[in-house]
C-alpha cells in the first residue's frame, strides 16, 4: 500500500455497546488521543504506514479487542484486530507447620504452598530428597471477581536433615506471569537419625 492512499489511521477499542474510538492519526491534525486515555495510552509510533500505540498501567478495565483502522481512498477501511487479556498472580504463600508423628527418628510437617491468579494458576511445590510424602491434597477456590486460589497441602515425613536448615521451592504461574517462593525448614523439625528416602521432589496442583 502506497503512502498516499492512506488518509487516517484509527485505533478502537471493542466495547459490549460497540467500539470507542482510542486514537487517530492523520497529516493534517496529527496525532489524537481521544478522552478518557489520555495520560494512559500514546503513541509509539506515528505515521500513515506504522501508527503504533502503547497502554500504560494496564488493567481490567483495559482487557478488551482493539482494532486498528487504515482508512483509504477509494477502498474504505482496512482493519485488524488484536485482544489484550490481563493476567492476574499473587503470592505464592508458603507455610511450614510440625505436627506429632509417632514413629521414632521421624518428625511429622506440613508444607503449604497458596497462590490467587487469574487466569487459573498453576503450582509447583518442589521438596528436597530428605523428605518423605505422606499425602497431598489441592484444593481450588474461585472468587466473585474471576481470580481462583490454589492451595497445595502436602504432609511430610522429615528423617535426619543435613546440618543447615532444608528449603521447600514453590513456582506459580498464571499466563505469562511467573513467580517463586521458598522457606527453610529448620533443624529443629528433623528427627534424631534415619537414613534418607528420596521421592521425585515435585508436586504440581492448577486450578480448574
Amino acid at each position: 500500500m502506497e503512502p498516499r492512499d492512506v488518509l487516517q489511521v484509527t485505533w478502537q477499542k471493542e466495547t459490549q455497546g460497540g467500539t470507542e474510538n482510542v486514537s487517530s492519526y492523520n497529516k493534517r491534525f496529527g496525532p489524537k488521543v481521544n478522552p478518557p486515555f489520555q495520560g494512559k495510552v500514546e503513541f509509539l509510533n506515528v505515521g500513515l504506514q506504522n501508527c503504533s500505540t502503547v497502554i500504560r498501567g494496564v488493567s481490567r478495565e483495559d482487557e478488551s479487542c482493539y482494532k486498528c483502522l487504515f482508512n483509504t481512498y477509494p477502498d474504505g477501511a482496512i482493519s485488524r484486530r488484536i485482544c489484550l487479556q490481563v493476567n492476574e498472580l499473587y503470592g505464592p504463600t508458603l507455610l511450614v507447620t510440625q505436627i506429632n508423628d509417632t514413629r521414632p527418628f521421624f518428625s511429622g510437617l506440613t508444607v503449604s504452598c497458596s497462590t490467587t491468579g487469574r487466569p487459573a494458576p498453576v503450582v509447583d511445590l518442589f521438596l528436597p530428597v530428605q523428605l518423605v510424602l505422606e499425602n497431598s491434597t489441592t484444593v481450588n477456590v474461585t472468587h466473585p471477581n474471576g481470580t481462583v486460589t490454589v492451595t497445595i497441602t502436602t504432609t511430610l515425613a522429615v528423617p535426619s536433615l543435613p546440618d543447615n536448615d532444608t528449603m521447600v521451592r514453590c513456582l506459580v504461574s498464571s499466563g505469562y506471569i511467573i513467580k517463586e517462593g521458598s522457606v527453610n525448614i529448620p533443624n529443629l523439625f528433623a528427627g534424631p537419625s534415619s537414613p534418607p528416602v528420596s521421592n521425585n521432589g515435585l508436586i504440581r496442583g492448577h486450578g480448574l
